[in-house]
Parts: C-alpha cells; structure tokens; sequence
C-alpha cells in the first residue's frame, strides 16, 4: 500500500512538474470581435403592426407635424442611454419579401399611381425599436388606402446594436454605416 501511494506522490510531481516550461513565443493577433455587438430580426405579420401610433416632425421651432401609422414595438433591452448617446441602432428590411437584398430605414417608395407615398421608418429609445408603417399625400386631395385595414405585407427586418468603441472603429476603417452589407462583413467573426 505504502508503494502505491509512494507511486501516485511520484507521478503527481512529474506530471505537475511537466505542466511548466519556457514561455511560448506570442501569436498573431486576430481579427476584431464583435462583443459589443447585437443582432436579432423579426418579421411581423399585417395583424401584428398595430393601429395608431404617430411619427412627429418638428418642421419649425414653433411647428410640429404627424402622421398616423402602423407601428410594431420590438424590446431590445440591450439599448441603453449609452448606446443612445455613444452608439447606433441601425434598422433594414427587405423590401421584396425573400429577395435577400436588404433597404436601410428609413424608406419611401412613391405608389404606382403617384398619389402617395409608402414610408417605413424607426425610432429608437432605451430598450427598444419602434417601426412605423404609413402613408404620406402626394398632392392636395390625393387618395390613398385606409391605414387602419391595409395589409401590409410581412417583412423582414434586421436591427444591429453597436456600442460607441465598435462604431469609432467601423467609422474610422471607412465602413458605410448605410450599407447592410459593409456593416455586417465587418462584423462577421
């Protein structure tokens, strides 16, 4: 018994005595990290964008303007004040549904009949996105469809938070905030 233990005292010494050794020479460095980095996407069915909510404007110091919409609120706890104040919650969609190709917030696309205009855009505040879904007049008595019961089609939308440092970086490399492409190749691991 006593040559056992003798045994299993010896081995522990050299294996832990084998764990050291001669610092190893330090590696490449590797590719930024998107740590400070939030993805997510959603897809909202014409029933779940709710009705009404408004989209100011402050047209003048003394003027505002507003247009009902359609909005979806999306809870993102990750945007904080200081995302807020240090960074960018930016917001795409595809406008064909399924295409791949993916249009930055905020969108107009004047209607085939030229009366009105289809807007989608985004607000953001602590903890969360809100889309907007409207219309918006061409010209005086233009016509356009009832927001309330319009079925808006179901896209996809993409939202990407990026802390202020990550956003100094990206900017600093040239890297078109505006283009969904360009922002998520540079954050691709």
């Amino acid at each position: 018994m006593r040559a056992l233990s003798v045994l299993l005292l010896t081995a522990a010494v050299l294996i832990s005595a084998g764990c050291e050794g001669e610092q190893g020479p330090v590696g490449p460095s590797g590719a930024d990290g998107n740590a400070n980095v939030v993805t997510g996407t959603i897809s909202p069915t014409s029933e779940e964008w709710m009705y009404h909510a408004y989209y100011w404007f402050q047209a003048t110091p003394s003027t505002t303007a507003g247009y009902f919409t359609r909005y979806v609120y999306i809870p993102v706890a990750e945007i904080t004040p200081e995302i807020i104040s240090t960074g960018v919650v930016l917001v795409s969609f595809e406008a064909y549904p399924a295409s791949g190709m993916w249009t930055p917030l905020p969108f107009q696309f004047v209607a085939p009949n030229a009366q009105y205009t289809f807007n989608v855009v985004h607000e953001v505040m602590e903890g969360a996105i809100l889309l907007h879904f409207f219309f918006t007049p061409n010209s005086a008595g233009a016509t356009y469809p009832d927001l309330s019961t319009y079925t808006i089609p179901t896209y996809t939308f993409k939202y990407t938070v990026i802390e202020g440092n990550v956003l100094e970086t990206m900017t600093a490399r040239g890297v078109d905030m505006s283009d969904h492409d360009q922002v998520m190749d540079y954050l691709a691991p």
